[in-house]
């Protein structure tokens, strides 16, 4: 695996002094870069099927058999730092809106 990476998406979409939105996508059969999540953040599905996240030594660490557009999933205090890549073992690209909060410790 790669080098560990802050930036949590392919792109910011809106960025103030409270939240940064990202937006994430996976083609099927890739893994994107590994990063780190160093503050609560949102996951909200848009798009996808299957997929699992993957430690820095290569090891699956979830996996999400059933994804739906419009899931979301909370990543509090208690589970940061976190460290993973995300790997689409769907047959469709996986597309994610990720909110960050940014007024909270880092």
């Amino acid at each position: 695996m790669s080098a560990v990476s802050e930036q949590l998406g392919a792109s910011i979409l809106f960025e103030n002094d409270q939240v940064r939105v990202w937006d994430d996508r996976v083609a099927p059969g890739e893994t994107q870069h590994v990063h780190i999540h160093k503050r609560p953040y949102l996951a909200v599905i848009i798009s996808g099927e299957k997929a699992e996240t993957v430690g820095v030594n290569g090891s699956v660490e979830r996996t999400y058999d059933d994804i739906t557009a419009g899931e979301t999933h909370w990543f509090g205090p208690d589970e940061l730092p976190f460290v993973h890549a995300l790997r689409n073992t769907g047959s469709i690209e996986i597309s994610v809106v990720i909110v960050e909060l940014l007024n909270t410790p880092a």
